[in-house]
């Protein structure tokens, strides 16, 4: 995806400045006409590598911690005093702080007159795009301060998923390590001395000795090669992703047979949409929005053909249907379409989803103990076997 600046003017004539990410000019030129803007200028941003390096450091230093505080903060001083004043002050307070560049650039974006959504969309890489569009719509709409907390509960809620599974991992990744850690002594030390004695006996090591042996030295000896080519296939593989569309979806729908990954983006859609509705936009275009706010590519194309089927007249539930949606949130969509309460059922819909994620995180800590517990036996087992053999072999040679 390419990233695009554009200038012009909406249906009521107010100047539009901001980015958006598009695979080519037609594609954005599409997309901006689409949203009503008449389009004056647009241009690539062809951004260096120090810009995206320096991006990429303040995306790990301003974790969603700190995103989901800056909306709180935001929202609590937007019911008192203005959007640049509220800047300002945030602005003062980040003194020091890493995000001090990034609230001066909002403060002074703002100042000049742009938008708010417009001037995050400069940091799309820190806040994303569902975020910039959340506030765009609440722009739109009035809304801004309860957009906000919106936000943030949104984003702190998804910063403790993802710190939970961090957290849940971190066992099977130190066992791995000390495994690691005596596989190397035991190459280095332990079995070059039955190299040496066998050798000096006329036998030959164990199968699985030599395999060790042998595999623990070129990893020794050529570690640093072994190093650049991970790297590059992590680097090629990366960039196959983002050049192939087609390889890029496959690997999203792989993605969503993690029943964590796929709860997760379910609860997402439904709060989203939820609170588009809310905001007074159209059905069908509110799952447009949600289409273009995932960051899945088969979750957006499977949206945008249900976006078309509403805009014929098929109701959401029979759409979602087709699509393999769980039956029990269809049943509460129905309901919500039957008794005019559909924002209501998306928001049940959200809280059940929610749930399916606590229940998947609280039982992830002990399966991944259980999966830590089998692959540190697996690894001793080998090493066990590793010394043991050739052991019992000596028996044979003295």
């Amino acid at each position: 995806m390419k990233k695009f600046k554009y200038i012009g003017y909406t249906a009521q004539g107010a100047k539009q400045v901001g980015t958006l990410e598009a695979e080519n000019y037609t594609e954005a030129y599409a997309a901006l006409n689409y949203q009503g803007i008449t389009v004056i200028k647009l241009e690539e941003i062809q951004t260096d590598l120090a810009t995206t390096l320096e991006n990429f450091y303040l995306k790990m230093k301003l974790s969603g911690q700190w995103q989901g505080i800056f909306f709180r903060q935001l929202s609590v001083m937007l019911g008192v005093m203005t959007l640049h004043e509220s800047l300002k002050v945030l602005t003062d307070a980040a003194k020091n702080h890493p995000s001090q560049k990034i609230l001066s650039g909002l403060h002074a974006a703002v100042g000049e007159g742009q938008n708010l959504s417009a001037a995050l969309s400069r940091y799309d890489i820190i806040f994303g795009g569902d975020a910039i569009q959340s506030v765009e719509i609440g722009e739109r709409s009035g809304n801004l301060q309860e957009v906000t907390a919106q936000l943030a509960r949104q984003t702190e809620r998804n910063y403790e998923t993802e710190k939970k599974v961090r957290g849940a991992m971190y066992y099977p990744i130190f066992v791995l390590l000390a495994a690691l850690i005596a596989m190397v002594v035991l190459v280095n030390v332990t079995l070059p001395v039955f190299e040496n004695f066998f050798a000096q006996q006329g036998g030959n090591l164990p199968t699985v000795t030599l395999i060790l042996l042998y595999g623990g030295r070129f990893m020794s000896r050529y570690w640093f090669l072994i190093l650049i080519l991970l790297t590059g296939g992590i680097i090629g593989g990366i960039y196959l992703l983002r050049k192939f569309t087609a390889l890029k979806m496959f690997a999203d729908k792989m993605k969503l047979t993690i029943k964590l990954l796929r709860e997760t983006e379910l609860r997402n859609f439904f709060g989203r949409l939820a609170f588009l509705l809310e905001s007074g936009v159209t059905l069908d275009e509110a799952v447009k929005l949600c289409a273009d706010a995932t960051k899945n590519l088969h979750v957006k194309n499977i949206l945008e053909e249900v976006k078309f089927s509403v805009e014929r007249g098929a109701t959401l539930s029979d759409t979602l249907a087709e699509k393999n949606m769980p039956s029990l949130y269809i049943g509460l969509i129905v309901t919500g379409e039957t008794g005019g309460e559909l924002v209501n059922m998306l928001r049940q819909c959200e809280t059940m989803a929610d749930f399916e994620v606590e229940e998947i995180l609280r039982t992830l800590p002990a399966k991944a103990e259980i999966f830590g517990t089998l692959l540190a036996g697996i690894i001793v087992a080998t090493l066990a076997f590793a010394v043991i053999l050739p052991i019992l072999d000596t028996t044979n040679l003295l």
